[in-house]
């Protein structure tokens, strides 16, 4: 993701000269042809995330169009105050890109976990909230909003499902039928996991700010009253349960991270495990 990262800002910048790239001291080696080419418009801001987002904001209402990256708690939790009034506020085409949400970051403890990020964002007006979670949706979905006018938030993953398909702003996809009366809504890479159960119906969220009213017509007639999950990387509150509770009238039934902070060091797969929300469990509640 990371990569393709790296060739957006790329390809971007090449076709746009109003294009800014800005990072908080992460990812130089992936962006160093971007640095190369275009010194001008290519920016290390340091550990300065608030002066990151004024900057980026100042730039936009100049008619730039900055792109900002780091780690998603330095970012969204830090500079939450100006990401809301220099970004939300104003109104300002400003994207922000990050890594590192939930606990992508295993080994280097809580302070660099973010569970939060989703449900913070969806929190500020004018916001446009994305998770992508192959490199063909992310280009897809930043393309498609590039320089529509409005903040946007990229939440990038090290973690990616395998199925391929194509996404748009605002849409779902549905990617099988149920064949037991339950539907499961789901974003980022636990796709796969849910995927498992032969037996769900299956409906896959990227953008998670809002649905738009073509997929609000697709959903309400696929489900009619079958019984409804969530699943999602991030916290129970605020993220995919619930957006889809707020638009509809379900009853959803979220599986995803209590609220608490996960303490314990380790992997990827066993920090999941510690928070129950590892492949096996999902499925396990699925089938009760």
């Amino acid at each position: 993701m990371r990569s393709k990262f790296a060739d957006i800002c790329f390809n971007t910048l090449t076709k746009d000269d109003r294009g800014v790239v800005m990072i908080g001291d992460i990812s130089h080696f992936l962006l160093r042809n971007v640095e190369s080419k275009f010194p001008n418009r290519f920016y290390n801001i340091g550990i300065c995330e608030q002066s990151m987002v004024g900057i980026a904001s100042g730039m936009a209402i100049d008619g730039m169009k900055p792109i900002i990256h780091t780690i998603a708690p330095f970012l969204v939790e830090r500079a939450y105050e100006q990401i809301k009034d220099d970004l939300g506020y104003q109104h300002t085409d400003v994207t922000i890109v990050t890594v590192g949400g939930t606990y992508d970051y295993s080994d280097l403890g809580c302070t660099h976990h973010c569970y939060g990020d989703i449900a913070l964002m969806r929190t500020i007006p004018n916001m446009e909230v994305y998770e992508p979670s192959t490199p063909k949706e992310f280009e897809q979905l930043f393309n498609q909003t590039w320089g529509n006018g409005n903040p946007k938030y990229f939440r990038l993953s090290a973690h990616t499902h395998s199925q391929d398909f194509d996404v748009e702003p605002t849409e779902v996809n549905v990617i099988r039928e149920s064949k037991n009366n339950k539907w499961v809504f789901v974003c980022g890479h636990m796709l796969d996991d849910v995927l498992c159960d032969s037996d769900v119906g299956v409906i896959y969220v990227s953008t998670l700010s809002t649905i738009s009213e073509n997929s609000k017509n697709k959903i309400k007639k696929v489900i009619g009253d079958s019984n409804v999950y969530s699943v999602e990387n991030h916290f129970k509150i605020g993220g995919l349960g619930d957006l889809i509770s707020d638009t509809f009238d379900f009853n959803v039934k979220r599986i995803g991270l209590d609220r608490k902070f996960i303490t314990s060091y380790g992997t990827y797969d066993e920090l999941r495990t510690n928070a129950n929300l590892d492949k096996e469990n999902i499925l396990e509640i699925l089938s009760e």
